[in-house]
């Protein structure tokens, strides 16, 4: 309990308080032991009784928000949008397995003499050429800038080239010679395939993998012609299906507005004007060669940073090309792809699914294979039935302690289109002929048979 002296004291700094106020002064902390331990609380006036009058309680200032730095000095929006097809074609398919190679080199060799680094996959119709163009053969460089854009390149390369793809030439007709075509946001791109920075550094280094993914673009020659014939329904000619082009080319570079200050990751640019090639756009948007599902944005929401999240996306982007050559065996289950099918057609980004089987713990691939069915059953790309239903105890179960990896790889995968696909699938079917039993056939096998 305080003190009269304590209590008279207390009494008198309320009152110059109280003048300090009056005198329109700012108010001054006063040496008072009550008021230095917040026993006490520091008032402005005091009324005719002389109790003190408190202040009207005020509010908290709001934190000021703080925004990321407009980096980019040109007010023309890029080109965007909220959902990207998955194209399966031949000429996509062949340009989607070399870039997913890239990394680990599958399939990729070098011509020293021809000065080309090529990717070919047997039985395929179409290969993929990088090459040193005239200026850089007069200035002497070798084929290791070539196996450098190589090396940048793995299976997030797919996602970005769906994505760009459906930018500059989406799968519609084009009026003749139309400009196919469009502004490139590279941070728009790393969001469509789902990657998301955490640090201005980190932003800095994946914009610089999404610039060596387009540049890839602007060098891999697609060279071949599609295995089947077209015919354009009007004046009954055949559709040439032949290209060597790649799919776009860079025309103009928008830099950030302030220098780096990472030097060592690179100075990606921000936003790049790119044109698509003649023939890539015929055949990615003629009606009678573009060839493609939906839900290509659904994969590139799945995160990809760990195995399973990779493997889900190549799985998903494998399982939509075998599901739209065969719609119908799809939707009745009566035809299912090989793991071997959905899981070595792109390589994931995290790695070469053959070199975990060879490992010292092959069973990881099990566990991968199991998270990727649960990632795209919850996202409802593929349906919950068959091996999707089963526990990773039972899938560990089912294969041997040795010697089990190639069975496994090489054994049908009940794997069945979800409710997000099952819409597209079956819209395809209806406009497809019932196929014929002798048409079930594969390079790979025979049909799994079914109950019934």
């Amino acid at each position: 309990m305080a003190s009269r002296a304590e209590i008279a004291a207390l009494k008198r700094e309320r009152e110059i308080a109280a003048q300090a106020l009056n005198k329109g002064v700012e108010e001054t902390p006063f040496a008072s032991p009550l008021l230095s331990l917040g026993l006490v609380p520091t008032v402005a006036a005091l009324d005719e009784s002389g109790t003190p009058i408190l202040p009207a309680p005020t509010e908290k200032p709001r934190p000021r928000r703080t925004r990321r730095k407009r980096e980019s000095n040109s007010d023309d929006p890029p080109d965007v949008a909220d959902d990207y097809m998955v194209q399966t074609s031949q000429e996509v398919d062949a340009l989607m397995r070399a870039g997913s190679d890239g990394k680990g080199g599958r399939f990729w060799h070098r011509d020293e003499g021809a000065l080309t680094v090529s990717h070919e996959t047997p039985d395929m119709p179409h290969r993929v050429q990088l090459e040193l163009s005239e200026t850089e053969r007069t200035a002497g460089a070798s084929l290791e800038t070539l196996e450098n854009l190589r090396l940048a390149q793995d299976g997030d390369f797919n996602l970005c080239l769906l994505y760009i793809s459906r930018l500059l030439a989406p799968p519609s007709p084009l009026p003749r010679k139309a400009y196919a075509g469009g502004t490139i946001d590279l941070d728009d791109v790393m969001n469509k395939i789902g990657w998301k920075p955490r640090s201005t550094k980190e932003r800095m280094g994946m914009r610089e993998r999404v610039w060596r993914y387009i540049l890839f673009g602007t060098r891999a020659r697609i060279i071949g012609a599609r295995s089947g014939s077209y015919t354009d329904p009007d004046t009954g000619a055949k559709i040439e299906t032949i290209i060597e082009s790649p799919p776009w080319q860079v025309m103009e570079k928008e830099r950030p507005a302030q220098p780096s200050l990472f030097p060592e990751i690179g100075e990606a640019p921000l936003r790049v004007g790119l044109v698509a090639s003649r023939e890539w756009t015929k055949l990615t948007t003629l009606p009678e060669t573009a060839q493609y599902l939906p839900m290509g944005e659904l994969l590139g929401a799945i995160p990809g940073a760990k195995p399973s999240g990779a493997w889900a996306r190549v799985v998903g982007l494998a399982l939509a090309s075998f599901w739209r050559r065969h719609p119908h065996e799809a939707l009745s289950g009566k035809m299912q792809p090989t793991r071997e099918e959905v899981l070595e057609r792109y390589t994931p980004a995290t790695g070469n699914v053959g070199d975990v089987l060879a490992g010292n713990d092959p069973r990881r691939a099990i566990e991968y294979w199991h998270g990727a069915l649960q990632i795209l059953a919850d996202c409802e790309f593929l349906a919950r039935e068959g091996e999707a239903t089963l526990t990773y105890e039972t899938m560990r179960e089912r294969v041997g302690r040795q010697g089990w990896q190639e069975k496994w790889l090489a054994d049908y995968a009940d794997l069945r289109p979800g409710p997000q696909m099952r819409g597209a699938l079956g819209g395809l079917a209806a406009a497809l002929p019932e196929p014929k039993p002798r048409d079930f056939k594969r390079k790979r096998g025979r049909p799994r048979k079914t109950q019934g």
